[in-house]
């Protein structure tokens, strides 16, 4: 007995399993799916509204043309039910389900008022599984529930009571009871397909979450990985970075030129360490999605005159002109200081980088539609126009980054993109080979 009772309950949650839960659709899903449908409804108050006025019907006017068959006002009258119930459905303040419903109704009173305007033919009949299989989409057991009871009661109680209403076939007129017998076999068959592809479609829907969850969780770990590594690395880096500052001012003695020149060349090759490790560290945080930002009111005046100061020894070293132009009365703007300082440096690292000596590395700013321009403009090699659409990928480098001595990890740009969209801002670039470039970004000031 015990075996029996055990063999039933594991029958019955295997059955179990093969329903679908309903109303798991995500937000986003469900949108385009209820907009899909919704229009679908309308189109058909339209088509039923126009079947009068394209046939020719009559268009006398009295109060019995509503139910004139032969009469526009009558197919009207019917187009506006359906449009009544495509209303009810457009109601954002209600539910899913309840604009579902709707949304159900609607449809399946269309299938009901063709298969009329038609005559009852059979071939008419086979709207409503059309549109039992739309409703199908949305995943919510109410609209499909109502759309299954609605050819229930119009097949089984219409189809038995007013046959000549429903069923153009002398056999059916004379046996209804048969026919909506036969019509609710192949329904029945029809919304079990449904149900078993609603439910295959939610079990892969399920399985796409838990593959996503674990994607998120493993760049979560990915990330906290990455600053472990960056910090190990950094801080050596950073040391031998000061120390060799030390020594160049003499701190520990007297230091010929020579000494000096190497000394000079060991913090920037450091400094280009601790950028190529950070870098790393950034791309991981983004991905991760930690680019948190914490905007203040930044003056671009001490921002761009910080850069200038800073990168003002590199562009000496390699014999550039970097100079800056800004328009007068620049308003503050609100953004993350050390994330806009972040894609400044790496934007004048990269034009002082593929600049020749001799060249020249702007850095400007001005008001442009109410918000602010910011750009670095080089005279450098430039960028040919089949590389740009990829410039601002991940580890993408332009055939001069490939050929530059001081070659980086491909982030920069991709860094500096993510921090311009996470502010509202558009980096953009314009090159021509052996023209220099001029990377642009425009601000929003809120």
């Amino acid at each position: 007995m015990d075996v029996i009772i055990h063999f039933l309950i594991s029958v019955i949650n295997n059955l179990k399993s093969l329903i679908p839960e309903g109303g798991t659709l995500p937000d986003d899903a469900w949108q385009k799916r209820y907009s899909f449908l919704l229009g679908l409804t309308w189109f058909h108050a339209i088509v039923i509204a126009l079947i009068g006025p394209v046939l020719g019907y009559s268009w006398e006017m009295n109060f019995g043309a509503i139910f004139d068959d032969g009469n526009v006002f009558h197919t009207i009258f019917e187009g506006l039910i359906v449009g009544l119930f495509a209303a009810l459905a457009s109601i954002k303040r209600y539910g899913r389900s309840l604009r579902s419903a709707a949304i159900a109704l609607g449809l399946m009173t269309a299938s009901a008022m063709l298969v009329h305007f038609s005559g009852g033919y059979i071939e008419m009949h086979f709207h409503f599984f059309v549109m039992i299989a739309f409703l199908a989409l949305l995943q919510d057991w109410v609209p499909y529930i109502l759309a299954i009871t609605y050819v229930a009661i119009h097949h089984g109680l219409v189809g038995v009571l007013w046959p000549e209403e429903v069923y153009n076939h002398a056999a059916a007129i004379n046996s209804p009871w048969t026919w909506a017998g036969i019509h609710a076999f192949f329904i029945l068959c029809f919304c079990i397909g449904s149900i078993i592809a609603w439910r295959f479609n939610e079990k892969a829907l399920d399985k796409i979450k838990k593959q996503a969850a674990e994607l998120q969780e493993a760049s979560r770990l990915q990330a906290d990985l990455t600053a472990m590594i960056v910090h190990d690395l950094r801080a050596p880096l950073s040391n031998v970075m000061n120390t060799a500052e030390l020594m160049e001012i003499g701190v520990f003695g007297t230091v010929s030129e020579e000494h000096k020149k190497w000394l000079g060349i060991m913090q920037i090759t450091c400094r280009n360490a601790v950028d190529i490790v950070s870098n790393f560290l950034d791309i991981s945080k983004i991905e991760a999605g930690r680019l948190d930002l914490i905007k203040t009111s930044i003056d671009l005046y001490k921002l761009i005159q910080g850069t200038l100061e800073c990168y003002a020894p590199m562009a000496k070293v390699k014999k550039i002109s970097l100079t800056s132009l800004l328009e007068p009365d620049l308003p503050e703007i609100s953004a993350d200081e050390r994330r806009l300082e972040q894609m400044l440096t790496n934007l004048v690292t990269n034009a002082i980088k593929f600049t020749p000596a001799g060249g020249a590395v702007e850095i400007g700013a001005r008001q442009l539609n109410g918000d602010i321009r910011l750009w670095v403009k080089d005279t450098g090699e430039g960028i040919p126009p089949d590389e740009i659409d990829d410039l601002f990928g991940k580890y993408r480098q332009t055939t001069s980054g490939k050929k530059s001595k001081n070659k980086g990890t491909g982030l920069g740009l991709a860094i500096c993109k993510r921090i311009a969209e996470a502010h509202g801002a558009r980096i953009s670039v314009e090159s021509s080979v052996g023209q220099g470039a001029t990377f642009a970004v425009e601000i929003p000031r809120q």
